[in-house]
Parts: C-alpha cells; structure tokens; sequence
C-alpha cells in the first residue's frame, strides 16, 4: 500500500472529528484474559517486532490536516513505546480498575496510534493482554484482524505468507441490480433524518461516558434465534430493544412505546482485503423495536430488518457506494449523525477464533469501542469460548442507563424462555 494513497472516507472523517474535538476518544480494541506464566516484556515486543510486515495496519497512520490527510507509512515504530506492561496488586477488582483506565488512556500521539498492554500480578497465573488502536487506522474487523494475527490459535506457519503473497479468494460477484443501490441510499439517508428522542434540553447529551460489560452464554442467543431463522447477533439486538424498552419505560418517556434508531455495522472488506489499514465498513439502519410486547415479536422484527445487511448483493451495492461517495459528502452525513436530533444507537457484532500466546490460552475476551458525539449509547459484542460479552458505552446525563448492561443480560436470558417458540409471531 503506498503511502500516498487515499484513504477512506470514512478515515478522513474520523480523523476531521478527532482534530476538530481532542476530548473525543476514538479508541478502540479488545482485552484477552490468558491461563498460563507471564511473558517477559521483551518477548512480547520481539512477538510484535516479528509480525510488522504482514501487518500494515501497525505500520501505517494518517498525516496531515483534517479532509486532506494521507497515509503515512513507519515501518518500524517505537516498541518500547508501544508494547507496555503494568504490575497490579492482587484482586479482580484492581484488573477492572486497569481496564477501566486503559479505555481513556491516551495512544501514542506520534506515527501508529496503536499500543499493547501486559497487565499481570491480579491472579496467579494469570494475565491480560490489552490491544488498543485509534479508530481512524483501524475498524472493528481491522482491530480483530490484528489481534488474530497475533494471538491466533493457528498454526504459525499457516499465516507465514505476507498479505501480498496470500492468493485472494475467488468469489463469483453477485448480481447487484438497480433497485439494490436504490434501497441502500434511501436506507443510508433514513439514518440521518430527525427522530427527536434524545435531543432532551432539560438533560443534553453530555459525551461524558460510562463504561460496562455484560456476558451471557452464546447458546442462551444462539438457541433463541435459531428457532425462528436468526442468528446470534439477531438475539443480541432483541435483547437490546428489549432493554432500553425497560428503560424507556422508567427514566425516558420520549423514547416509550417507539422503535429506537440504531445502525449496525457492515464490514466490506473483500479478497485480499483483510489487512489494509482504515476503515471498510458501512452502517445499516436496524430499527430496534422496543415497541414490540413480547420477546418473540421483538427477535422477529430484528431478524427481518437485518436481512437486507446480511444479503450479497445489498453488500456489494454498499461498498460501491461507499468507494464512489465523495469525501465531503460522507462528512457532511456523517456529521449530521453526531447532531443531538438525530442521534442514534451505534451496534457492531464480531465472533472470535480461539486465541492463545504461546502456551497460555486465551479463556475470556472481551472489546471495547467508542462513544460518537452526541450518541447515547454505543455497544460492542463479541462471541468467544462458549460467552458472548456485550461492551456498552452510555452517556452519562442520561438517568440510569448505566444500569443497561443488566437489563440486557436479563433480557437475553429471558429471550430463550420467551422468544425460542418456532411458529413466527
């Protein structure tokens, strides 16, 4: 990838934001929790050091102003710099208090904006492994992408090709016809019309962001929306509507009794696509029905609004348009998602392989996104060993959100008793 090359969209208008508002954090990433002894800090650095050439995004970052910045290739950035470990005291409650801190921490301000953190002295045997990147370089699916190059469980010697001696994949490109590009732009404009429920003046949104996990196990979801034709992450937003349904209903009357906007996001990446660095992904509006009455109504609902996301052709409509969409105009719709108006929840889903560094298996991991200006709620969810663990960004003015976590746990719960039934509602 030569570094003069355009980036994105999508990169330029993360970068705008970032210059334009430096409160705002666009870190992204994950932490692994691994069984087994303790690496030395220069054994995870020589790890890295080994792997920067099948990994541009950790080579690459974004110079120069706002709409106008390139790529900018380091070809070796500073490790000592990047590659960092903390000693906690003894206690799972000082491992939350690291990973609490790690989210707002500031990234390296100069070339990759990138880190890795090695967290131990929680928990015999034990350690964590905290990859971070800034969102401008990497997506959800770029992050992951590292992260599995890293960490994978699979044999090294598989993933010895550079990405540029990787032959891609041969896939027959779907049939995209008129009408799959006409539905994608009226989707994408739907997005960002006024829906007035968190645009409060008496509680104004405040980018102050409390952050919280929640697991449930992964056939809890799985067995729900298999019953009725969905999939995993289909149970997921069901079990969101339902939460801020319960929610709505206690602190937030102007959201009560209405489906709640939210956008899912869609990774574009084709053959030989995988280890670019920005951001190939697109949003597909995903009303969340919290109007729906029963679990079943709700899991049906978000099954059929994410079928269109999920088909082929609708794909490749939206990475046309995504790669032909002129810089400023995708700012411009961008932008007018981060007003309060028109604020909508952001949802993203990635299914992790096993994981491992060395002899030490990964037995837990979970991701962490940002907050975008103006948003209420933000939520990432991973699946991985048997759990699937929810990331949940809120707003802080907003009354007892911070309490979303927990009702979304219950609601999943509650969703393989209610929302399992095959007959469709």
């Amino acid at each position: 990838m030569p570094a003069s090359a355009r980036p994105a969209p999508m990169d330029l208008t993360m970068h705008t934001m970032a210059q334009a508002d430096p409160r705002l954090v666009l870190t992204i990433g994950a932490f692994l929790d691994l069984e087994g002894e303790v690496p030395p800090l220069a054994e995870l650095r020589a790890h890295l050091a080994d792997r920067l050439d099948r990994l541009p995004r950790l080579t690459y970052h974004l110079d120069g102003p706002g709409l106008r910045a390139r790529w900018a290739r380091d070809p070796s950035p500073d490790l000592d710099l990047r590659v960092r470990e903390r000693r906690l005291a003894p206690g799972a409650e000082n491992l939350d208090l690291a990973r609490q801190d790690l989210l707002t921490h500031p990234l390296p301000d100069r070339g990759p904006r990138w880190d890795l953190w090695l967290l131990h002295g929680h928990a015999p045997g034990r350690f964590s492994l905290c990859y971070r990147a800034h969102h401008t370089a990497q997506d959800g699916r770029g992050a992951i992408g590292t992260v599995r190059e890293l960490f994978g469980a699979t044999p090294a010697a598989d993933r010895a090709r550079t990405p540029a001696e990787e032959p891609p994949a041969r896939k027959a490109r779907p049939e995209v016809r008129p009408g799959d590009y006409l539905r994608t732009v009226s989707a994408m404009v739907r997005t960002t019309a006024a829906n007035n429920l968190w645009d409060d003046p008496a509680r104004p949104l405040s980018g102050d962001r409390a952050s919280a996990w929640a697991q449930v196990p992964t056939d809890v979801l799985r067995t729900a929306a298999a019953a009725r034709g969905g999939s995993t992450n289909d149970a997921v937003l069901a079990a969101l509507a339902e939460s801020l349904r319960t929610w709505s209903n206690e602190h937030w009357p102007r959201s009560a009794g209405r489906p709640v906007p939210a956008v899912m996001m869609v990774d574009l990446r084709g053959p030989g696509e995988e280890h670019i660095p920005g951001n190939l992904f697109t949003f597909a509006p995903v009303p969340l029905p919290c109007h729906r009455a029963t679990a079943a109504e709700r899991l049906d609902a978000v099954i059929a609004a994410t079928r269109a996301p999920k088909n082929p052709a609708r794909r490749a409509a939206m990475r046309t348009i995504t790669d032909r969409t002129p810089v400023r105009a995708f700012h411009t719709l961008a932008t007018r998602l981060t007003t309060p108006a028109r604020a909508i929840v952001d949802t993203s889903y990635i299914p992790l392989p096993p994981l491992r560094y060395g002899d030490a298996v990964v037995t837990d991991a979970r991701l962490f996104t940002w907050l975008p200006r103006h948003h209420p709620v933000s939520v990432a969810v991973c699946s991985y060993n048997g759990t699937t663990t929810a990331y949940f960004a809120t707003d802080r003015a907003l009354p007892g959100l911070d309490r979303l976590p927990a009702l979304w746990a219950q609601a999943a719960q509650e969703h393989a008793v209610e929302g399992s039934s095959p007959e469709p509602a």
